[in-house]
């Protein structure tokens, strides 16, 4: 077929016309929607008769393509990313290989724990480093369960602090192993946190703010409060993120405050966050809250805020629209 068509109510794609679909990447504006679930659930056969074609495609289209994996299987549970991420673990582009990482984060195997350690430790790109000890920190929290051999998870811990140690890493690395150490109760966390708070470096600030909710300890209480009264936005989004991880109480009437802010990003932390710190003083804004909104975006996580506040109160969510 000369130009890429689709059906109008797509169907999975057998292997032989998704290879043909992927030939015609001259047409990148393209709907991408028909290729995900001919991408999903491949067989080894399929990557066979896929890798060679897939090889030969522009870094800036399979970039595409992985992204749109990603933002459809965050929807979609059906998806199954795992053969077409691991193909592209290994391309020459550090932007696809970062994109195949993303969606082989939701992976709990010890095999995919031991490409993030591999990535993390060896990968010469620092983009790709960093989004490597992004997935090594839901491995490290793993092994605070037991769910993981101690051994593995001794191993990502100390590669997550030698990392962040390392004066010959990048300061993206660096902030990305203390927020993937912090998810362990290594004896080193609390003061690497502080430590890191108060380095004169934006990013280093939003990088503790998240560690300390990562830690689940009230300890950062202080902080969080003074963060949380700031003007700065991506610290007050941090700081609202940490005491929902915490559910700390005491940042109930300041995050309330958040919640009818009109920054989108931090109205959006604000309300994720009175669901986790739930509690009637939670319930009854985010209840005042869903009154008010019109946009679907922001009615869908009022909801969901709601639906995790009910918990706490020991009763079902109630229908405020």
């Amino acid at each position: 077929m000369s130009e890429l068509e689709f059906p109008a109510d797509p169907q999975k794609l057998p292997i032989q016309e998704v290879v043909a679909a992927l030939d015609q990447e001259a047409h990148l504006d393209a709907d991408l929607t028909p290729l995900m679930d001919g991408l999903s659930d491949l067989s080894p056969q399929d990557i066979q008769a896929l890798e060679s074609t897939w090889r030969s495609l522009s870094s800036a289209y399979k970039h595409k393509i992985l992204q749109a994996l990603h933002e459809a299987s965050e929807t979609s549970f059906e998806l199954n990313c795992r053969a077409i991420a691991r193909l592209s673990v290994e391309d020459e582009s550090g932007l696809v290989r970062a994109a195949a990482l993303d969606l082989l984060r939701e992976e709990d195997s010890a095999e995919t724990m031991q490409l993030f350690l591999n990535i993390a430790h060896d990968d010469p790109d620092a983009y790709v480093k960093a989004r490597a000890l992004t997935g090594l920190g839901k491995f490290i929290l793993l092994g605070e369960y037991g769910e993981i051999p101690a051994p593995l998870a001794q191993e990502a811990q100390q590669l997550a602090l030698q990392l962040h140690r390392s004066p010959h890493e990048s300061a993206e690395v660096r902030r990305q192993a203390l927020e993937a150490l912090a998810n362990s109760n290594h004896p080193a966390v609390s003061q690497l946190i502080r430590a890191a708070y108060q380095q004169d470096d934006h990013l280093f600030k939003a990088s503790a703010l998240s560690a300390m909710g990562r830690t689940c300890d009230a300890q950062w209480q202080d902080i969080l409060l003074e963060e949380l009264a700031g003007s700065d936005s991506q610290l007050v989004c941090e700081a609202a993120r940490a005491c929902g991880e915490i559910q700390l109480e005491s940042s109930l009437e300041r995050i309330s405050q958040l919640a009818f802010s009109d920054d989108c990003e931090i109205q959006l932390m604000a309300v994720w966050a009175l669901g986790e710190i739930g509690g009637r003083r939670a319930f009854k804004t985010l209840s005042s809250l869903a009154e008010q909104v019109e946009d679907e975006k922001m009615e869908d996580r009022i909801d969901e805020a709601l639906e995790a506040a009910s918990f706490s109160l020991g009763g079902p969510m109630l229908d405020f629209h």
